[in-house]
């Protein structure tokens, strides 16, 4: 697209705009547009933080009305109680679904530490040094 085909494609405010932007200065335009669209910073969760500023520039904190982190955890008494709401609801009988997994198959194995026979998880075997469960630690 040429430069002439893209002003024709401008409207007369838009053509307004591009001519007061190319002839202003451009840090001028640049510091209207980086706070122009800027959204406004939002308070903390937990409300304004108030700071107390000394002569020689520290900050001194005063605790917010959520500032509970220091106060111990104290256990009340459990107030609930059972008022039997739901009471007509019940589970419907059901029969349990069978097995139909194969028993894992196992191996029989020697440790290669204490000489020990034992039968294992086909799974868990691999390699030829097999050390059993009290040879491993």
């Amino acid at each position: 697209m040429s430069m002439d085909n893209f002003i024709q494609t401008l409207t007369s405010e838009q053509k307004a705009a591009l001519i007061k932007a190319l002839s202003d200065d451009v840090t001028e335009v640049e510091v209207e547009s980086r706070w122009q669209h800027e959204e406004p910073v939002s308070e903390a969760v937990d409300g304004p933080v108030q700071d107390e500023e000394v002569e020689d520039f520290s900050v001194a904190r005063k605790p917010t009305k959520f500032h509970k982190s220091k106060e111990p955890v104290r256990a009340r008494e459990n107030t609930w109680t059972d008022t039997g709401e739901d009471r007509h609801i019940e589970t419907p009988q059901s029969s349990r679904t069978p097995r139909t997994r194969k028993a894992p198959a196992k191996k029989t194995v020697k440790c290669h530490a204490c000489g020990k026979t034992e039968k294992v998880n086909a799974s868990l075997v691999f390699g030829e040094y097999y050390r059993c469960d009290r040879c491993i630690g």
